[in-house]
Parts: C-alpha cells; sequence; structure tokens
C-alpha cells in the first residue's frame, strides 16, 4: 500500500500543477484579450502571448498523459479501497471541480477573444479593399489624364 500512497499522491500533485498552469492560461487570455482591444494591435506582442499559451497548454497536454498513466495503475485499488481513500479522493474531485470551472472559463475567454480577432481581421480586410480602390481610382485618373496630353492639337479649338 506504500506504494499506492506514493501514486496518489503524484496524482494529486498532479492536479495541483494543473490548477496553476490553468491560472497562467487565464492570465494569458486576459493578456491577450487586453492586446486585441487596442486601436491597434501589436501583432508581436500577440504572436508572444499565443506563445506562452501554447508552451502551458502542452504542458496541461503532458500532465494530463502522466495522471492517466498513473490512474491506470491505481484504479483497480482505489475503487476495491475507497474508504480507505476518501480524502485524498475527495481532494481530486474538488480539484478536478476546479479544473473544470476554470477550463470553461478559458473556454469562454477564448471564444471572445477569437470574436474580437475576427472583428479586427474584417475591419483590415476592409481598410484594405478601401486602399487598393483608391490606388486603382488614383491610377486611372493619372492614366485619362496622360491620354488628354496626347490629343491632336487640330482637334482643339483654337483662338484666332
Amino acid at each position: 500500500m506504500p506504494e499506492q500512497n506514493n501514486y496518489i499522491e503524484v496524482m494529486l500533485k498532479s492536479l495541483r500543477k494543473k490548477v496553476l498552469v490553468l491560472d497562467g492560461l487565464i492570465e494569458r487570455c486576459e493578456e491577450q484579450a487586453d492586446i486585441i482591444q487596442e486601436s491597434e494591435i501589436d501583432w508581436d506582442a500577440f504572436d508572444v502571448n499565443v506563445s506562452e499559451k501554447q508552451a502551458l497548454i502542452d504542458e496541461l497536454v503532458q500532465l494530463d498523459e502522466g495522471f492517466e498513466k498513473v490512474y491506470k495503475r491505481v484504479k483497480t485499488d482505489f475503487a476495491d479501497h475507497k474508504e480507505q481513500y476518501r480524502d485524498e479522493i475527495g481532494e481530486m474531485q474538488e480539484l478536478i471541480t476546479l479544473i473544470t470551472d476554470k477550463s470553461v472559463r478559458i473556454q469562454a475567454d477564448e471564444e471572445r477573444n477569437r470574436r474580437i480577432i475576427e472583428k479586427s481581421l474584417t475591419a483590415v480586410k476592409k481598410d484594405i479593399r478601401a486602399s487598393r480602390t483608391s490606388v486603382k481610382d488614383a491610377s486611372d485618373y493619372y492614366k485619362y489624364m496622360r491620354r488628354i496630353k496626347n490629343i491632336d492639337t487640330q482637334l482643339m479649338n483654337k483662338k484666332k
């Protein structure tokens, strides 16, 4: 049983670490919201933020995989001795509830940020289209003016 207690402590440690990593993700989501709500988005800061979030997500995946491996080893012992591990199971349940709540918050924050980014990109695309139209209009105007310069002088009304 002492070996099982070590496994259980590893699982608890993993869940506690996951809570901290999720807190870090929540902070990065809030930072991202600040970045994208500026009138001029700092895309370099945005890229750094996304990289930091990806590192945290990779850490979560590792924690999940590690937890699953350990859980597979103690699953039957857990089921057979529920009463003996009641406190540990209770703490795990609390941590899992906390993790679930934080995960839901992150998903909501990510969706909100995605909508803001889409809105910003739509505005940028609109500005690009307007710029292209302005450039095309100016180009057409200059072409037209060059043609006028080349009009045969015989066609012009001359005063005598």
